[in-house]
């Protein structure tokens, strides 16, 4: 957005305020979930303060309070609606489950209802937009692929590499509806035919002591010798990773939320030319082409996972050639080119 001309402000928990690449943020502290409203005041005085043109929020929390933010200031509030909110509600492991379902079920009622007091709303996927249909306001579906900048740096990065070294990877946040503990008895069954292959999980986990469960179940499996753990990196580390990989994985499983959240991870495996083995999801299916730019597994079958990754590292030419063909998807479709244009012609049409 800074490169179309806007200031770009941004209001979020961090350690500090400061300017990053042309961006100002704001910085809010950090709290513990339970506390979270207390950041809610802080937020509403420094959008204030801001006198910007247009507010765009991702939280939905904050369903709260921008229409009181956009009464006070008469500018324009978009609603990013980045997961199906009550399907995620229903999988966090931190709450018991007793309460989890009954909130599921009034967000479920209440999110639509306070998005009708937005200007716009913004989707990361078209399944999230059917819940906000009836609702009249302007709409686009901005589906979270990867930036040019990125997508060229990727092709720089694996130009001339003409064998991997046999890692599998998976990237991003790992829950258990993710697939943590398919994931290490898939890898046993690997490992027993492939010696040689090496897990990398770099990411969070939630909750927090998944982690600990993940590293108990790999020495149950006896496979925690080639398993390695990276944890949280910065956004422009993982490219490191993603080129010592010979696959990228999705593990998900078959829960509402992932059926309809796109895991962003695809593109990214795909940017760095690398084949995918993914859960067979209606959020993945239209994105992986099966024996083309990788494979479509039952999602909750460790053996279908496991023989779709030995095909690829007993095979790696093929592999190779299929996560170019993926690259190449990305290069010319799955890009944020398009999406910038929907965007702009977005905040155009609200502040005009």
């Amino acid at each position: 957005m800074r490169q179309a001309g806007y200031e770009v402000i941004l209001i979020a928990v961090h350690d500090r305020d400061e300017v990053k690449d042309g961006v100002q943020i704001v910085a809010l502290p950090r709290v513990h979930r339970w506390q979270r409203p207390r950041l809610w005041l802080a937020l509403y005085r420094q959008a204030l303060q801001t006198e910007a043109d247009l507010f765009h929020f991702h939280d939905p929390e904050l369903l709260l309070l921008t229409p009181w933010l956009r009464w006070r200031t008469g500018r324009p509030t978009i609603y990013d609606v980045h997961e199906a909110s009550a399907d995620f509600i229903k999988v966090k492991d931190y709450m018991p489950a007793w309460l989890r379902y009954p909130m599921a079920w009034a967000f479920r009622w209440l999110e639509p209802l306070l998005a009708r007091l937005q200007s716009a709303l913004v989707f990361a996927d078209d399944q999230i937009a059917v819940t906000f249909r009836g609702i009249r306001c302007p709409k686009v579906t901005l589906f979270n692929f990867p930036a040019r900048s990125f997508i060229d740096n990727a092709i720089s990065a694996t130009q001339g590499i003409e064998r991997r070294q046999p890692i599998i990877l998976y990237l991003g946040g790992l829950e258990r509806n993710r697939g943590s503990k398919l994931m290490i008895e898939a890898f046993r069954q690997v490992l027993q035919a492939m010696p040689e292959a090496r897990l990398l999980l770099v990411g969070h986990f939630m909750p927090p002591e998944l982690e600990q469960e993940v590293i108990a179940d790999a020495a149950m499996c006896s496979v925690e010798h080639a398993l390695t753990i990276t944890g949280r990196v910065p956004f422009e580390q993982i490219g490191g990773y993603l080129t010592q990989a010979a696959v990228g994985w999705v593990t998900w499983q078959p829960v509402s939320k992932n059926q309809k959240n796109i895991p962003t991870k695809l593109f990214e495996y795909m940017a760095y030319g690398l084949p995918v083995i993914s859960s067979d999801l209606a959020s993945t299916r239209p994105f992986v082409c099966q024996g083309e730019t990788g494979y479509l597994v039952t999602a909750s079958d460790p053996a279908e996972h496991a023989q779709a990754i030995l095909q690829l590292l007993r095979h790696p030419q093929r592999a190779m050639t299929m996560g170019r063909q993926g690259q190449e998807m990305v290069r010319s479709r799955y890009n944020w080119d398009e999406m910038e244009k929907r965007l702009l012609a977005l905040y155009q049409e609200l502040l005009s």
